[in-house]
């Protein structure tokens, strides 16, 4: 026997005599004699409270936002979530089912994370792989609602959630900008995820849900499916383990517009979904397309509040964390129109590019 096993194995007898040793003892008490009992009833009420009040410190430290941040690796989630509507939510109050049992459940999946991040084996990127469920959402948020805030939009949140549509099947980017889609969060991205920077790497076409979104589902629902029940439709999922091209939102437009006024389940027609938002007049005109030079310049910004890559389709492509931060972001609040900023901002407008390549 090696000498390391010779020492182990004396440290396993010590530890195993100890116990045998403390068991004889207690078995030798006279647990007849009243006064016994109530000392043994008092260390059971002593040890109870004092388990109890760690746990409960436990849970509750391992509960709080601050705690999350510890973690380098999780930079980009934190920076997402403090930058958004739900900043003063703590992180567990979403990703914890509420009750003990999901109290519980949500603890010890954390301590399979903690492992992971103490011994570096932590998967890159970082993402969920079970959705958020709707008792999670509704603690905070009512169905009752058939109209956004914007007045504009037409969302039946209550039929849907009876159809078995999940929340996150349409708000997948309220919290975090749908960073794991874009590709923002691998390990190489922690060091530029600061709160100084949350302004140019988040914006409101990732947290708001995208029209892509309710086109490609109603797109399907035409079609006898029930794209909400697919991995897709409820998770964010890294670029990498996405299958098949996304349509541009040029092909998208025309896909719209062949089945806009057919005989479907759920039309595809703008009004259908929009109270104050149609298409132009100006587009119906038969030389549009080749007469739109003065329009796009005037207009430019109206022309991005539809035609923005981001609002077509539902799966944004994969971005460089590096050209965000580099870039100016346009502001459609404040353009005045300029030639300059019309060419520029037509190069990164995949919609313009797929004509205007052509030509």
């Amino acid at each position: 026997m090696k000498k390391d096993d010779k020492v182990t194995e004396k440290k396993r007898s010590k530890i195993v005599s100890m116990i045998h040793r403390m068991w004889e003892k207690f078995r030798s008490i006279d647990w007849k004699d009243p006064l016994n009992r109530w000392k043994l009833l008092a260390f059971s009420v002593v040890a109870f409270i004092g388990i109890a009040g760690f746990s409960y410190g436990a849970v509750a430290g391992t509960s709080t936002t601050s705690f999350c941040s510890n973690c380098h690796e999780m930079s980009p989630e934190y920076v997402t979530h403090v930058s958004t509507t739900h900043s003063e939510i703590k992180c567990s109050y979403c990703h914890i089912e509420p009750g003990i049992g999901g109290t519980i459940k949500g603890k010890l999946a954390a301590m399979t994370e903690v492992y992971h991040h103490v011994t570096r084996t932590q998967p890159d990127p970082i993402y969920a792989t079970k959705p958020i469920k709707d008792i999670v959402c509704l603690r905070c948020h009512s169905t009752n609602r058939d109209i956004t805030p914007s007045g504009d939009l037409i969302v039946n949140h209550q039929g849907h959630i009876e159809e078995g549509i999940s929340c996150v099947t349409c708000h997948s980017g309220v919290a975090h900008g749908k960073i794991v889609e874009r590709g923002l969060n691998t390990s190489d991205t922690y060091d530029y995820w600061i709160e100084e920077n949350a302004d140019k790497l988040l914006s409101t076409e990732y947290i708001r849900t995208n029209m892509g979104t309710c086109i490609d589902c109603h797109d399907q629902v035409n079609q006898g499916l029930e794209p909400w029940n697919e991995k897709e439709f409820l998770l964010s999922i890294p670029p990498s383990q996405l299958d098949g091209e996304t349509p541009t939102s040029k092909e998208i437009l025309e896909n719209v517009v062949l089945k806009q006024f057919s005989d479907a389940q759920i039309s595809m027609e703008c009004t259908t979904c929009h109270l104050e938002v149609t298409i132009p007049d100006s587009h119906s005109e038969v030389d549009w397309g080749e007469n739109h030079v003065m329009d796009a310049l005037n207009e430019f910004d109206q022309c991005l509040t539809c035609h923005q890559e981001e609002k077509w389709v539902k799966r944004v492509q994969p971005q460089s964390i590096e050209s965000l931060l580099e870039n100016e972001s346009f502001e459609l609040d404040s353009y005045v129109p300029d030639f300059g900023v019309v060419q520029k901002e037509m190069a990164n407008t995949v919609f313009c590019v797929s004509c205007h390549t052509e030509k």
